[in-house]
């Protein structure tokens, strides 16, 4: 029978350094991702990591975890150096990379997937199910998760807390987690934070990736900063530290926040009314919107706003519902995304990778794609169509990359939203949706995109923006509608929008 490491670590004096790297470097080609990076990680802290988007976070998350080999460099566990870096000799070490998407196996249950790689075994190899249900109720206690719920009917937060159990029950003394707040609601996160809390106070050891100051300025103890591959700063008591401070950091110089200026659009006919949409529980009577608005659709997971989104443009069955635009006829929700396109109607997706981009295709053909699909059935773009559009987006939109014709998937996760962004437009929508648009970018590019889409709203076209972001919603939008069981419950313009009433949706 296998012996599984146990689960509570035994708390460390916070002066202690469990995880130090000296003069890490990393370079690919010619290209330099770190040069000459020093950090230390304090046993029993919560240490944030901050940085732009290509700044060399991703770079030093995968040497650490093992993923990577340094160039040059040391790692020290317990100021030991490690003569072996993979990610085999990390975990044995006790360093563990929880990612932003859950390693989850759907059918399987929560106790289960807790023992994943590490069931314990009878004589023969068989599994010794009474052990695995004992240990995972051990691990689960206190969790609000049951050990025989199936893990595919599981919320987001109760998948991450099961990665995160999961990495200590394998011996982890210092967990790094990816963005572990991405598509959560703020209840979400604070649940999230909690548990998080209480494993500290355990003695577990995280290094936190996250591009939100405010969620750094909560959780963190200390700080880390990168900055076009170098150590760029940092505090070892984030108290001491304002989101200001942060964003001088992650950037080297001050940011300016944008902030659009508010428009009044009661007056003139609509550019877009909406009518009947029904799909499952969601049920909008009548919708219009103005040329040139933006509003903010917002609301906790499954009410509303993304099915309404997904409805318009076909990539979910409406049982009812019309569109018209200002200058035709009422016609039917389209059936396809292909007709959506052909009729002026363009989505973005909260899953740049999955369905933003195709990522081992070029800029160029990336931006290109939809648009050949929006001019015409059976129409195909020539060359030189094809490489005067993509130039005329990837000089507009600001796409940091050597020219238009490299891969996707050798951008930062900031601009390749912008590339995604770049081929949405380039099918000239008249309504434009956008899911969660600055999810998972960092600060200023965040600022970029919200610039981009306030200059598109003011040659006319209608943009609907889904978020949960409280703060992007009362700078970038001109009215929010709050969604819940399916129906538009609340909405907000003008003074109304604030980040108390938006924050408290339940």
């Amino acid at each position: 029978m296998t012996t599984a490491p146990t689960f509570r670590l035994e708390a460390s004096p916070a002066a202690r350094t469990v995880l130090r790297v000296e003069n890490l470097g990393k370079i690919y080609g010619g290209l330099v991702a770190l040069r000459d990076v020093d950090l230390s990680v304090r046993a029993g802290t919560i240490h944030g990591l901050l940085g732009e988007n290509g700044a060399g976070k991703s770079t030093l998350v995968g040497i650490m975890s093992g993923q990577r080999k340094p160039t040059s460099g040391t790692i020290y566990l317990d100021e030991k150096p490690l003569a072996h870096v993979d990610v085999q000799a990390m975990e044995k070490a006790g360093v563990f990379l929880v990612t932003q998407e859950p390693m989850i196996i759907d059918h399987l249950s929560a106790a289960e997937n807790l023992m994943l790689g590490i069931w314990p075994k009878r004589r023969f190899g068989f599994v010794n199910w009474r052990k695995l249900r004992q240990d995972a109720e051990r691990m689960l206690k206190g969790t609000g998760i049951a050990a025989d719920a199936r893990a595919g009917a599981l919320d987001a937060v109760a998948r991450r807390k099961i990665n995160i159990l999961r990495a200590m029950f394998s011996g982890g003394k210092v967990i790094i987690l990816d963005e572990p707040t991405a598509a959560l609601t703020v209840d979400d996160r604070a649940q999230l934070f909690d548990f998080m809390r209480r494993l500290k106070s355990e003695g577990v050891t995280f290094i936190f990736i996250s591009h939100f100051n405010d969620e750094i300025l909560e959780i963190c103890d200390a700080v880390s900063v990168l900055r076009d591959g170098r150590y760029a700063g940092g505090s070892e008591d984030v108290g001491s530290l304002t989101s200001e401070d942060l964003s001088e950091l992650v950037l080297g110089r001050g940011l300016v926040l944008f902030e659009r200026e508010k428009r009044q659009f009661s007056a003139g006919a609509p550019a877009v009314i909406l009518k009947d949409i029904r799909s499952g529980t969601l049920d909008v009577p009548s919708l219009a919107i103005r040329a040139g608005e933006i509003v903010g659709v917002t609301g906790l997971p499954g009410g509303g706003g993304k099915e309404l989104a997904r409805a318009l443009f076909g990539l979910q069955r409406a049982s009812s519902g019309t569109i018209t635009f200002v200058d035709g006829e009422a016609r039917t929700l389209p059936a396809h995304p292909a007709e959506a396109f052909a009729d002026g109607i363009a989505y973005l997706s909260d899953d740049r990778r999955k369905d933003g981009s195709i990522s081992q295709m070029s800029i160029a053909e990336n931006i290109s794609l939809s648009a050949e699909v929006a001019l015409a059935r059976g129409a195909f773009m020539n060359a030189e169509q094809e490489r005067a559009l993509s130039q005329r987006y990837f000089q507009s939109l600001g796409i940091k990359a050597p020219n238009s014709e490299v891969a996707v998937d050798t951008l930062s996760g900031g601009n390749q939203q912008k590339v995604c962004l770049g081929r949405v437009l380039a099918t000239k929508p008249k309504l434009l949706m956008l899911d969660e648009p600055t999810r998972g970018i960092d600060v200023g590019v965040k600022q970029d995109v919200l610039r981009i889409v306030d200059e598109l709203s003011r040659t006319g076209v209608s943009v609907i923006i889904i978020s949960t972001d409280t703060d992007e919603l009362v700078r970038a939008v001109d009215r929010v509608l709050i969604f819940h069981n399916g129906r538009i419950r609340e909405e907000l313009a003008g003074e109304a929008i604030s980040r108390s009433r938006l924050r408290n949706l339940g």
